[in-house]
Formats: C-alpha cells, structure tokens, sequence
C-alpha cells in the first residue's frame, strides 16, 4: 500500500466527509498522537486530556471541508490545536483542581520511582501555568512538537522575528521561575 501525503489524504477527505471517513482516519491515525501529547500538556489530567483531544479531531472532522490549502496542513491543524488547547486552558484557568496526583501515573511503577515522576510532572506544570497561554503554545509547540520557529509563527498568525522573541523571553521565565522555586 502506497503512503498518501498529507495533501492527498486531505484532498480525499473532502471529498468523501461526512460518508465516508477513511481519509480522515488516516490523517487521524498519522497526528493523533502528537495532538494527544500537545492536549496533556494544557491539562491537568489523562481524561481530561482524552476530552480536548476528542474535542481537536472533532473540529479537524467539521473543519476540514472548508481547509483551503493556503497552508500546509500540518500548519493548519497545529493552528487549530493550539488555539482550542489555549482557549480550554482559559475557560478552566478559574476552576479549582481537585486532582489526584495518584492518577498522573500508571500503578504498576515502584513507588519511589512514582513520587519521583509525580513530582517531576507536577513541577514541569507548574512552571508551564507561569507563562500566559500563548507563550505556554510557543514553547510547546517548539519542545514538544519539535516544529521550526516560522512554522509556529505560521500557527500564531505571528512574525518571525516576534515568535522568536516570544519563546526566548519564555524559555527565560521559566528559568527564572525554576531558580527562584529552587533557592
């Protein structure tokens, strides 16, 4: 079986939505998991991250019809991505969390070796929650997606030149914030 592109998934998608969702499941199948990894990093948890991701595919699934190729799919879906994760970190910023830091990880783990993650993660978040949402996307986006800067600029509808001041100044809080928690 030969490999589609994203742009020939993306064409046939089109024309099949909403009968058939072959195409879609395929496109599905290739970023789902990168959109699962970006969705938990904006969540306080596994479900909930489940939730904003089922949430991002369900949008790509009525959105695509109308994707015009004026980017890169992979641009576009990011954009989408980013904007809904920042958008529900927004409308649960004022929520309190009732989280069990038990839940974070699996419970098949040694115990010492489970605080020790535990505590990593909740660390990690808690540097992250410093950064306002669209420094936050910035960030990840670059460490955890692993994407150029001009393709987070793309994302963002940003500059170049202001993305990558964005991330510095970013990365550099969250350093500063590190330092200070630590002394």
């Amino acid at each position: 079986m030969t490999l589609l592109d994203d742009a020939m998934l993306v064409a046939q998608a089109q024309s099949e939505l909403p009968y058939r969702t072959e195409a879609y499941t395929n496109l599905v199948r290739r970023h789902g998991r990168k959109i699962r990894s970006l969705a938990q990093r904006f969540t306080a948890d596994s479900a909930e991250a489940e939730d904003l991701t089922q949430e991002i595919l369900l949008r790509v699934y009525v959105e695509l019809p109308r994707f015009r190729g004026e980017s890169s799919f992979s641009t576009w879906l990011w954009r989408l991505a980013t904007h809904l994760c920042i958008d529900h970190q927004r409308r649960t910023a004022a929520r309190p969390k009732t989280e069990n830091a038990e839940s974070l990880v699996e419970n098949t783990m040694h115990p010492i070796d489970r605080i020790a993650a535990i505590e990593s993660r909740l660390d990690a978040e808690r540097l992250l929650k410093t950064l306002d949402p669209e420094d936050r996307s910035i960030v990840l986006l670059r460490l955890l997606m692993d994407l150029e800067f001009r393709e987070i600029a793309a994302i963002l509808d940003s500059g170049l030149s202001a993305t990558k001041m964005r991330y510095s100044r970013a990365i550099e809080k969250l350093r500063s914030n590190c330092f200070q928690e630590r002394a």
